[in-house]
């Protein structure tokens, strides 16, 4: 793995003990083996960070998709978010946005995101390209072009994990074909991920053995596994087995879902044993709500009933 050396890393998200005015601070920098989430770097420049707890994690360490908060690539999600106490938002990136959606490629776009953050003190979690579903990465010629736009985006607004979506027409369960395709092509994306500190955050219907197959063959630590419980349940995997398989340096984050509809808790999902096993690797990054509105709840307080559940249970 080659993460970039020496570039300063821009962070939009909670102010650290409630003050934003921070100036340019520069931070030194232990040349030891650090975690993944930190930039191999000589210093961090760091105008604006997250409130972190003693353990080096975000203080409120539950977020939101914006798709699911019913504000897709929209300013508004921030709001939302603060709204119903989420730390974070995962904003999504199109290079072809609809005419709702903000253009996350153009730089004064970025600005306002980052400034609608800082505003907020909602962290930006990560940035998501569920384009790939409708367009697949493992056919269409832009799919390399595009995944290289997603990586700068997200270098830009001083994340470190990209969410490719591997669903629909892009899915690889049983494409043998597909898989090897996405392979040569993850190769292709992978320099400059490494280059710029961003992972690239596979969310598929594999198992974690086809997985591993993927990472091993692609030959990057800039490719990982982006966690979802829901999905991993609904396709029949043991969740828990599969957290402690992948280990914390091949899961960059996680999703957290139950069937459409079901409350957490109520529902099929145990997010308890994954708590167990999140904790016992050493999880220590967002997990990100997803999905629905429960029967005769709004998308609000569905999200927010769900927040405090898993708070309740060792998120946090």
């Amino acid at each position: 793995m080659a993460f970039h050396k020496g570039a300063p890393l821009q962070l939009g998200g909670l102010a650290l003990s409630g003050s934003t005015d921070l100036g340019n601070i520069t931070f030194p920098v232990d040349d030891r083996k650090m975690h993944r989430r930190t930039f191999l770097t000589s210093s961090l420049t760091l105008p604006f960070i997250p409130a972190i707890s003693a353990f080096g994690a975000p203080a409120n360490r539950i977020g939101v998709t914006d798709w699911s908060i019913g504000k897709r690539a929209d300013l508004g999600a921030f709001d939302e978010a603060k709204e119903i106490g989420l730390g974070s938002v995962q904003v999504s990136f199109t290079p072809v946005p609809k005419r709702s959606e903000y253009a996350l490629g153009d730089e004064s776009i970025q600005e306002q995101v980052l400034g609608k953050s800082e505003e907020t003190g909602v962290a930006i979690a990560s940035t998501a390209m569920g384009i790939f579903n409708s367009q697949p990465f493992k056919e269409i010629p832009e799919a390399v072009d595009w995944a290289r736009q997603g990586v700068e985006v997200t270098h830009q607004l001083g994340k470190d994990v990209m969410l490719m979506a591997f669903f629909g027409k892009n899915d690889l369960k049983n494409d043998e074909e597909g898989t090897e395709e996405t392979i040569k092509r993850l190769k292709q994306v992978a320099p400059l991920a490494e280059e710029k500190g961003v992972i690239l955050g596979l969310e598929t219907t594999l198992s974690a053995d086809e997985h591993l197959h993927i990472i091993e063959s692609v030959g990057s630590d800039a490719v990982q596994v982006y966690y979802d419980l829901g999905n991993s349940h609904n396709n029949g995997y043991d969740i828990a087995g599969e957290i402690r398989q992948l280990g914390k340096d091949l899961i960059c984050e996680v999703h957290c879902k139950d069937k459409g509809g079901w409350s957490f808790g109520p529902g099929e999902v145990d997010f308890i044993e994954a708590s167990k096993a999140l904790i016992e690797i050493g999880y220590d990054s967002w997990y990100v709500l997803e999905g629905p509105a429960a029967e005769g709840k709004t998308t609000l307080e569905t999200l927010e009933e769900n927040a405090n559940y898993l708070r309740k249970n060792g998120y946090s």
